[in-house]
């Protein structure tokens, strides 16, 4: 209330409002007022006034010192965030799942059967380890997250726009990408191709939903990545994963082209498919090698600005 407070001033300097009061440390006469004697997390939220002094809404999360504090005290110089701490986590677990394990999980079985097709991990072809690791994880990582902005709001969020929903249709796709995969027909069996291709538009479909609802969340109050550094670097993250697939398709099609044109020579045959499969196999390692060097890189750099808000 402003008739709590006395010696009321503000100033305005270098585009920076300056604002003091002096208010009694407990005010029985008012009521839903705090006693300055006890320690508290502090709030400090910024918004728009009208000219007549109407208070709006702040429309950023306000800013929340990380841990309580006795306003009474010393000076200090306290950490806060505008982000909750769940909803810092479940930002970065679903960068984690979305950008890099996914990401990979699908380059690498996509691209690399026939290049691990004679290297076995426990019993399986290694491409199908790695890519069922990467999956598991994901689908791991992705459930752990759902379930962190049910905790922090206790329900639905009316103010979250689309990204929940989008969220929620994700999240059920994870779940059924591992159970379809469960019921894979064998390699030769006649169901096999409409499962291939059930299996791949359903993952496809689910990166796709994945990368909107992570431009839409990365916007939202809860969370505010800086703009528009993140639409940029989201951006950019996309265009180089379909670079680089992209590059691994052309490089796949002009092998094709290279083995097909091979002399019609049984030994000359057995030396240059030799040579072409060593090639592609060092070419293949090499591009994934860098993918995963870039993919960690925008990993660490969507970190780093959750890390920061």
């Amino acid at each position: 209330s402003q008739n709590a407070l006395e010696d009321v001033s503000w100033r305005l300097v270098d585009s920076v409002l300056q604002c003091s009061f002096r208010r009694s440390i407990r005010l029985p006469a008012y009521k839903g007022r705090f006693n300055l004697d006890a320690s508290y997390y502090i709030f400090l939220a910024d918004g728009e006034s009208s000219e007549g002094g109407l208070i709006y809404k702040h429309r950023r999360q306000p800013l929340i010192t990380n841990g309580i504090y006795n306003v009474t005290g010393l000076p200090q110089d306290v950490g806060g965030s505008r982000s909750p701490r769940l909803i810092k986590v479940h930002g970065a677990l679903m960068f984690v799942a979305w950008i890099t394990t996914v990401s990979i999980g699908v380059i690498v079985a996509r691209f690399f059967k026939p290049v691990w097709s004679h290297s076995f991990l426990f019993g399986k072809e290694m491409w199908f380890q790695v890519h069922r690791m990467l999956m598991l994880t994901t689908v791991m990582l992705t459930s752990i997250s759902f379930v962190l902005p049910f905790i922090y709001r206790g329900g639905w969020s009316q103010q979250a726009g689309f990204h929940p929903y989008l969220g929620c249709t994700v999240m059920a796709l994870t779940i059924f990408q591992p159970l379809m995969a469960g019921f894979r027909p064998s390699r030769h069996a006649p169901r096999r191709q409409l499962f291939n291709w059930f299996h791949w538009s359903t993952g496809t479909t689910a990166r796709i939903l994945a990368v909107v609802t992570m431009f839409l969340g990365m916007d939202l109050p809860a969370l505010d990545l800086p703009d528009p550094w993140d639409t940029y670097t989201m951006i950019g993250f996309v265009a180089w994963h379909v670079s680089i697939d992209v590059l691994l398709e052309i490089h796949s099609y002009c092998l094709v082209r290279k083995v097909e044109v091979i002399e019609d020579d049984r030994v000359q045959i057995l030396q240059s498919l030799t040579y072409a499969e060593a090639e592609d196999r060092l070419f293949k390692q090499i591009v994934l090698t860098i993918y995963v060097c870039g993919n960690i890189v925008f990993l660490i750099a969507f970190l780093a600005a959750i890390n920061q808000i």
